[in-house]
């Protein structure tokens, strides 16, 4: 593995295309368990188990905040690892036996599952997404110091796990079009494949990807909540960075945990549900390879509000459906989809090179807690969009099954604010996050800097 001078700016020259494939390879399961999580599990456990919409809120709203504090801990424990096996690889090991089986218990539910049941089995699920998420980042992070190559690091990452999630998303669009119209079969094909590919993509992540040794010599210490907060409180780029990842992070949250409710209430096209959401990740594998074209023009931090003002256009766009446009819903979707990765592989990207600024100034390699902070930012937009949509719905007097009973040409109560909230919480949002990352002054010339101050402490070293 070779990187470049990142004064240069030049994106070539770094890790090699079959690395990247062994690395990307377990975002496939961590992405392929995201979607159905925010997309179809609470509908399926609200409407057709029973459990209903406040409640469901309220679990997945609860599971999300309790596990921010394990994010932490978890972050920092992967700063002090030292093994033969290396620092990362022991975390995304020891991921796959918890997610595995949390996913098998969540997506095969058995007859009468009920609020504890859902509850523990989503703990133990995110404690494994958390382990491999974690890991995995951090471990993308340390593949190479070069500002661009990291883009290309996490934007293959991206893609890996975008085709996750669009074989995930297939498997129901294709019982849907052999007819198999039962929901639980189609929820069930989906945990199988998670618990069959995430295996499969960590056991060749292990085998072929180098994990780099800490190059200080020192790891993070035991890091209590008092002092990851002081650690934000003192780094104004990490500040921004959590700010930007928790406002971008709503969006697609609400605009997942409400789509299949647009679709069949304001739309009224259910059977284009699952063929839609997979046509909407496809756009996403698409755009990637446009927007990391853009970040080596103009910056990640640019390419990164460029993103987010495209999606609060496209997303503007749904206001002007209504029932029967089939049409138009596909358009807007495809193009609203294009945007869907702008933010997330820049952000990630940007997240490396925030934690070389920090090591620098602290001397302390601390990527693994600032990674664990990502995570949490994301699990708190992931846990707004489903806690607070879901009841204020419902207090509007939204039902998920009233488009069934509702005559054609007859307006269904509650969707009003159904659009309302698909629209405009997440436009707010992602203007928000434009504005806040417009001006980031951690550049490619900035990194080089850094690094070479990198460089010259661990020579002296």
């Amino acid at each position: 593995m070779s990187t470049i001078d990142t004064v240069s700016g030049a994106p070539a020259a770094a890790v090699r295309r079959g690395t990247l494939f062994a690395f990307a390879a377990p975002a496939m399961g961590l992405y392929a368990i995201g979607l159905p999580v925010a997309v179809y599990l609470p509908p399926f456990y609200a409407k057709d188990l029973g459990l209903g919409l406040t409640l469901v809120g309220q679990i997945f709203m609860l599971c999300r905040f309790f596990d921010l504090a394990a994010d932490l801990a978890l972050g920092a424990a992967s700063d002090r690892v030292r093994s033969r096996w290396g620092r990362r690889r022991p975390m995304l090991a020891l991921a796959v036996p918890l997610m595995c089986l949390g996913a098998f218990q969540m997506f095969m539910p058995p007859a009468g599952a009920g609020a504890l049941y859902v509850l523990g089995w989503l703990v133990v699920m995110y404690a494994g997404y958390a382990l491999g998420v974690i890991s995995h980042m951090s471990w993308g992070a340390e593949l190479s110091p070069d500002y661009h190559q990291r883009s290309r690091i996490q934007g293959w990452r991206e893609m890996a796990g975008i085709v996750g999630m669009v074989a995930v998303l297939a498997l129901p669009a294709l019982l849907e079009q052999a007819g198999d119209g039962d929901k639980a079969h189609r929820i069930a094909a989906m945990g199988w494949f998670i618990i069959a590919i995430f295996p499969i993509g960590v056991v060749l992540a292990l085998w072929k990807v180098p994990d780099p040794p800490s190059l200080t010599g020192t790891g993070a210490a035991h890091v209590s909540l008092r002092e990851a907060l002081a650690t934000i409180a003192r780094s104004r780029l990490l500040k921004r960075i959590l700010l930007a990842d928790l406002l971008a992070g709503v969006p697609p949250a609400v605009t997942g945990a409400l789509f299949v409710f647009m679709v069949e209430s304001v739309v009224r096209a259910p059977a284009l549900t699952s063929t839609l959401l997979l046509g909407y990740f496809i756009a996403g594998i698409i755009g990637i390879p446009g927007w990391l074209a853009i970040s080596y023009r103009i910056g990640k931090h640019r390419a990164f509000a460029l993103g987010a003002f495209w999606n609060c256009a496209t997303g503007a766009a749904f206001l002007s459906l209504e029932p029967g446009m089939e049409g138009l819903l596909i358009a807007i979707t495809l193009l609203h989809g294009l945007g869907y990765a702008s933010g997330t592989f820049l952000l990630r990207a940007i997240m490396a090179d925030v934690a070389d600024e920090d090591e620098l100034r602290n001397g302390r390699n601390r990527t693994g807690l600032f990674y664990g902070l990502l995570t949490m930012t994301n699990k708190v937009g992931f846990a707004l969009a489903v806690g607070v949509t879901y009841p204020l719905l419902e207090l509007f007097g939204f039902s998920p099954g009233a488009a069934a009973s509702t005559p054609a040409g007859e307006a269904i109560p509650g969707v009003a604010a159904l659009i309302g909230l698909y629209v405009f919480l997440p436009l707010a949002m992602n203007l928000s996050a434009a504005l806040v990352m417009l001006r980031f002054p951690l550049t490619a010339a900035r990194l080089a800097e850094v690094r070479q101050g990198l460089a010259a402490r661990r020579t002296g070293a």
